[in-house]
Formats: C-alpha cells, sequence, structure tokens
C-alpha cells in the first residue's frame, strides 16, 4: 500500500477533472472552477470543487469500457473475469499463478483513499448542509462498492476508513476477515441511505436509491456466499437484501420498459425509469468499443451451448422438462433452436442464420456460430457502430430488474417467498420478457399450474456441490437470461453460488461447445463440430476450475512482500 501512500498530495488539474466528469454529466462543464492546478490544502473552499472531485470515483463503473478499452462489466473475458454463457474468440483460462501485481488492487486501494480523503475534508467546506451530507453519502457509497469488491475477489483484505499520512502506524495492519469487511460496507451503505439525496443529475450520478440498490445486492451476496460457501446462516443479510430492494420496488419513480434490449443499446439512458445508474457515453467525449466488437470482421465471442439450453419456451418450461415440452422443437436447425423460446433469445442473437470461419454471414463469424445482436441499435450505423473507439450507446450500472430479481431470490433463500412476492418481483420480469409467470408452493416452481422439472437441476454437474430446489432453481435461471451477456455479474454469482463447476470444461463440456450444425459433421470445416454437430470453438485445450483456489483471487505478491518488509504477515489465499 506505500505506493499508494508516497502520493498523498493531492494535485488535481480541474480541466483533466472536468473532461472525465462530461461522461456523466456534460451539463455540468459550464460550472466548473477556473482552470488551475491546486494542491490539498487550498482544494477544499467550495461545493463545485467538491463536486468536481467526487466525479473522479466514476470511474471506477467500467459499463461498457473506455474508448478501445477491452476491461468492461460486458461480454469480454479475460483471465480473472469468465463466465459460463460466452466463449471468447481466443481461448480464456483461469489464472494459475499468483501475480506481482493486480490492477483491481492497486485501483481499489486508491479510490478508497480518496472517498476517506473526501470523508475528511468535506465537514470542513463551506456549503449547504443538505449537500454537505449528500457528498458524504456519495464517499460512503462508493467506499462501500469498492471494499465490496475487494471482499468479493480477494476475501481477506487490509482495511482502513482513515485518510492516513505515510508514516503513520496503521498503514499497515493485518487484513481484516471478509465478514468483518463486509459489515463494514453494510454500515457505510446504511448510513449513505440516510445521507444522499433523493435525487442529483437523474440517474447518471449516485443518489439514496442507488446506494439501497447496492445495500441490496450485498446483502444478496452475502446471504448466499455465506450459506453455500462457508455453511453458514446468512439470514441476517438476506433480510436486508429484501429490505432494501422493497424501498426501490416501492418507489414509484422507477419502472420496467416494455423493451428489454433498450438497456443495452440505447444512446441515452439519462432518465430512463428503470435505469437506477447509467453510465453515460457521450460521442467525442467518452466512447466505448462493444458494437466494434460486435459487427465487424473481428471474430464474434459466443454463446455456449451451456447458456442456450437454459432459455425456457414461452410456456415458461425448461426444454428438457421431464415428460416433455411441446413447445421445443429440437435444435437440428436454427429456425427449431429459436422456434417458441423466451424472446430474449432473440433479441440477443441473430435468429436468420449461424455463421462461422467457413460461413459468415452479413461478414460476421461467431467462435460458436450464434451471432451476437444485443448491442445493435438501427438508429446508428457507421463508425458509431463498426470503429473502435466510437461507439456511444449507455451502459445500465443498477437496474430495476435487478433489484426485482435480488428480491426474489433472497425471499426463496429465506424459505418464506409466496406468490405474493413472486408477484412483486420476478413476474414483473418474466411478464415483460413474454414468458409465463411463475407460482409456487414456497419449494417447488410452476406455470400454468404444471411443475417445472428440469432434469439439468439434479445433474451430475449440480451434485458436485449441491442441488437447489426449484424455486431457486428457476429464480437463478431468470437471473442468467435477463442478464445475458453481464460477464461480471454472471462470475460473481456463480462464485457465491459455489459453482466454479460451471466453467470448468471437464466436469461441465457444454461450457466449451456452441450451436448445434450437424450438416459440418464429416466435413473438412474449419470449424469443427463434435458428433452431434455442436460446434467446438477450441481444439486441445482445457479449463480446470481448482476448489478453493479459484473462489478467490490471489493477493498480489508484491504486496505479501511489502508488507512483510513492515514486519506485517499479509496473508495468501488458499491454493495460490
Amino acid at each position: 500500500m506505500r505506493k499508494l501512500i508516497i502520493n498523498s498530495k493531492v494535485k488535481l488539474s480541474v480541466l483533466a477533472l472536468s473532461m472525465a466528469a462530461l461522461a456523466y454529466n456534460c451539463s455540468d462543464y459550464l460550472d466548473t472552477p477556473p482552470k488551475d492546478v491546486f494542491t490539498d490544502d487550498n482544494f477544499w473552499t467550495s461545493e463545485n470543487n467538491v463536486r468536481t472531485f467526487s466525479w473522479l470515483n466514476y470511474d471506477t463503473f467500467l459499463g461498457y469500457g473506455n474508448n478501445a478499452s477491452t476491461s468492461s462489466d460486458f461480454y469480454f473475458h479475460n483471465s480473472s473475469k469468465i463466465d459460463d454463457n460466452l466463449a471468447m474468440n481466443v481461448f480464456i483460462n483461469l489464472n494459475t499463478t499468483a501475480n506481482a501485481t493486480n490492477g483491481n488492487w492497486n485501483s481499489y486501494y486508491t479510490l478508497i483513499r480518496r472517498t476517506n480523503l473526501m470523508l475528511q475534508r468535506v465537514p470542513t467546506v463551506p456549503m449547504d448542509e443538505a449537500k454537505k451530507n449528500h457528498y458524504l453519502g456519495v464517499a460512503k457509497f462508493f467506499r462501500a462498492f469498492t471494499y465490496f469488491r475487494l471482499a468479493q475477489e480477494f476475501g481477506d483484505v487490509p482495511y482502513t476508513d482513515l485518510y492516513l499520512s505515510q508514516n503513520d502506524a496503521d498503514v499497515y495492519k493485518p487484513a481484516l476477515s471478509r465478514a468483518q469487511v463486509i459489515d463494514n460496507v453494510i454500515k457505510d451503505l446504511e448510513e449513505a441511505t440516510t445521507l444522499l439525496l433523493e435525487e442529483d443529475d437523474k440517474n447518471t450520478t449516485v443518489n439514496k436509491n442507488t446506494a439501497y440498490a447496492l445495500l441490496s445486492r450485498v446483502g444478496l451476496y452475502e446471504g448466499t456466499y455465506r450459506k453455500y460457501n462457508s455453511s453458514q446462516d446468512g439470514s441476517e443479510y438476506l433480510l436486508k437484501a429484501k429490505a432494501a430492494a422493497l424501498v426501490v420496488m416501492d418507489n414509484p419513480k422507477y419502472a420496467l420498459q416494455s423493451d428489454w434490449k433498450s438497456l443495452y443499446n440505447s444512446i441515452e439512458l439519462l432518465g430512463n425509469p428503470e435505469v437506477i445508474l447509467a453510465k453515460r457515453y457521450i460521442q467525442g467525449v467518452l466512447s466505448n468499443s462493444i458494437q466494434a466488437y460486435t459487427n465487424t470482421s473481428t471474430v464474434q465471442s459466443g454463446l455456449t451451448k451451456f447458456a442456450a439450453e437454459s432459455y425456457v419456451t414461452t410456456n415458461g418450461l425448461p426444454i428438457k422438462q421431464v415428460g416433455g415440452n411441446p413447445q421445443f422443437l429440437g435444435d437440428e436447425t436454427i429456425t427449431n433452436t429459436f422456434a417458441n423460446r423466451d424472446p430474449r433469445f432473440a433479441k440477443a442473437f441473430g435468429t436468420e442464420d449461424y455463421a462461422y470461419s467457413d460461413k459468415p454471414w452479413n461478414g460476421l463469424t461467431s467462435i460458436t456460430g450464434y451471432v451476437f445482436q444485443l448491442y445493435n441499435n438501427p438508429a446508428l450505423s457507421g463508425p458509431e457502430v463498426t470503429t473502435i473507439n466510437q461507439n456511444h450507446i449507455d451502459a445500465p450500472i443498477f437496474t430495476l430488474s435487478e433489484v426485482y430479481l435480488n428480491y426474489a431470490e433472497a425471499s426463496a433463500e429465506l424459505g418464506t417467498i409466496t406468490n405474493a412476492d413472486l408477484d412483486a418481483s420476478i413476474n414483473k420480469v418474466r411478464a415483460r420478457a413474454g414468458i409465463a409467470t411463475l407460482t409456487t408452493d414456497g419449494t417447488n416452481a410452476m406455470v400454468n399450474g404444471v411443475q417445472i422439472e428440469d432434469p439439468q437441476r439434479t445433474s451430475a454437474l449440480e451434485q458436485i456441490t449441491g442441488a437447489v430446489n426449484p424455486i431457486i432453481w428457476e429464480i437463478r435461471r431468470e437471473r442468467r437470461t435477463e442478464f445475458m451477456s453481464w460477464t461480471a455479474m454472471r462470475q460473481l454469482d456463480i462464485l457465491r453460488w459455489k459453482k466454479g463447476d460451471y466453467l470448468d470444461s471437464t466436469a461441465n463440456p457444454d461450457v466449451v461447445l456452441g450451436a448445434r450444425i450437424p450438416s459440418l459433421i464429416g466435413t473438412a470445416s474449419k470449424t469443427k463440430v463434435n458428433a452431434d454437430g455442436y460446434v467446438i470453438p477450441y481444439v486441445g485445450v482445457t479449463r480446470e476450475f481448482v476448489s478453493p483456489k479459484h473462489y478467490l483471487s490471489a493477493i498480489p505478491t508484491n504486496d505479501i512482500s511489502l508488507y512483510e518488509a513492515e514486519g506485517v504477515e499479509l496473508k495468501q489465499n488458499p491454493g495460490w
């Protein structure tokens, strides 16, 4: 942590800060202070300076990535961010050795230091008391969000809620247990909900409802993590998740929009009543490349067989329903594959034809055959779609649909879920999608009076760490479908459920298969298929998920050595 402390003198170029802020609210550009260079001693003099300083915090939201970067919460994979929905266009394996450094570790602690500085300085700034409290709430929100992600990724981590000088004895302290870190996260968020304004810059900056949305996410994560990873009672956290979600659900200013796809392909999410917080991209100021990677000659990442088979038919039944599903027509052809399926399937992927190396579709190819189209917007064309660093659709960060599903899952995990709970939450998401709504007796799941019996729920893969009851299974399925391609969310769901085996290509061969194209069987096609005709995107490679190793990232070895030099042991995570 020393390298973060060394830069304790805050020197801010307001021009640079203003440009960063344009990504979130360009109307504030005219209100920025004069171009100058400030130090920590003379900066904290006005609300305008505090607002400008707070804008830097928003860089932590990756959204669709910045400019040409593929560091994103959506679609892209890297060695520390892999899910079971998409197969990357090149094979990505899980990390096998501990790295000397970790970008998240460094950036997260930098952000925490910034928030601790805000919490120390803002009370001294001459400004309206309500706005002063709001910015204290903003700082607590970002500190909570950042420690939450540290605990998710690394487990036990060093914790401080003070802005420390370089020589402070508390700079190097043993890591706090992840359970204690999470409790501090919840404390910060609960305090933030009392400090933050109901609305500030609409849905492009943090407000009271953003804090409740994050609190519902944290409570659900911790409650299920303790249950499945630690065999502990997580009820306290699940109750917090429900209560926080309900605050947002009961707020009349939020409502689902009719078009699910519009969450992911809109030029503007500012003021969208379904979006609690958005990352704005403004042409010529801040762009992304998410569309270019799915609309050019670059081979697309593609849907896996494992994910494709999770889509139900419109009657709400799984495609392999015990006793049969009359709406499922098989997957011999692309027409049959998409027939009668959850409409989100066809909104995310092309239904006209598969595309692969020997047979492009409109110039596009996919590593698995499925053509990804979720981010396409018919109002955009040319470089705004096909050129890296020129895309500018907005990205959702927190949505009402997530809050609904947080509420439903927490209710099911508590064992108290009722049909009223379903109707207040998940059934609104399903109705918007165009599939049959659920009913339950508290354990089982039914659609139109038919009990759902998915053999995948009790398969050998699920038995590795234990099967869940049918209503939890269907809520998890809905979450997967609703947030298809939200890579960061899906990966963290897998880890909190202790389902890392989903990523293992031996335990789960379907995670490294693609579309079924029987016409390629026995041909000399460059695109390989197995005996049943399913595309094999990678040949001669496997991915092994090692438990407990891969449930947490390695602590950077440089930081372990840095702490050791100060006489403090920073323990490495199991398996590394």
